[in-house]
């Protein structure tokens, strides 16, 4: 073989494994970016979850502390979607939509207000559902250091005795919903509902032995309301 068949062949082969390097690299790139994008989903899928507590805690609960922790751990999640995807629009898009749940808990702090209380056996259910996610979230944080323990047993503690007493409220609601269209029977049955869900608590808390009293005597008054000649505890 001639000096430059030689030069030749190894122009050839040079090209060759030139084109497999650049090749594997542009491989290698692709996967990389498959691999941040899905990460990136798994980010959203975070994102979805606090986004759904926080609904139910705006609604449920109203602690502008907890929901301020929340939104934190949300734009922290969103920093590191954008330092995987920098110019992923959904997640600049969702970083502005932060600075909404930020005017919202600062109303809340300028104008406390209290929780509303549910109307249905599925709002219920959820409070039930969400603050229980809430918390095993806040224990995470804790465990990660990004919350010291006093605000986590606090929210904790809170959280425990709010979907409690929601429950108690909601069927206290039905009760006197019930009363006033003459259902006695089963305005009573709401009413002591809400009173075995305080009495069969293991949870302590203030006020929990006048507020069995309270619902005693809204029973109380269902039966003196009563006709003579009713049962009140027929039905």
């Amino acid at each position: 073989m001639s000096f430059w068949a030689f030069i030749a062949v190894l122009v050839i082969m040079g090209i060759m494994f030139g084109g497999l390097y650049l090749s594997k690299i542009a491989s290698n790139r692709e996967q990389e970016i498959m691999e941040r994008r899905r990460a990136v989903r798994n980010l959203r899928t975070d994102l979805i979850d606090i986004d759904e507590l926080i609904g139910t805690l705006q609604l449920y609960d109203k602690n502008p502390e907890l929901l301020d922790t929340m939104v934190n751990q949300m734009k922290s999640i969103l920093h590191r979607g954008l330092q995987l995807l920098p110019d992923d629009e959904s997640l600049k898009q969702d970083m502005d939509g932060i600075e909404a749940r930020r005017q919202m808990i600062q109303k809340l702090q300028e104008e406390p207000e209290e929780p509303e209380v549910p109307e249905s056996d599925r709002q219920i259910y959820l409070i039930k559902k969400h603050f229980g996610r809430t918390i095993k979230m806040l224990r995470q944080l804790q465990s990660a250091g990004d919350l010291n323990e006093l605000d986590m047993s606090q929210h904790q503690t809170r959280l425990t005795r709010q979907s409690l007493m929601l429950e108690v409220k909601a069927y206290e609601q039905h009760g006197r919903n019930a009363k006033k269209q003459g259902d006695i029977s089963s305005a009573a049955n709401f009413f002591k509902h809400a009173k075995d869900l305080i009495m069969h608590t293991d949870l302590k808390f203030d006020g929990k032995t006048e507020e069995i009293k309270k619902i005693s005597r809204e029973i109380s008054n269902l039966y003196v309301t009563l006709p003579e000649d009713e049962d009140p505890t027929s039905g």
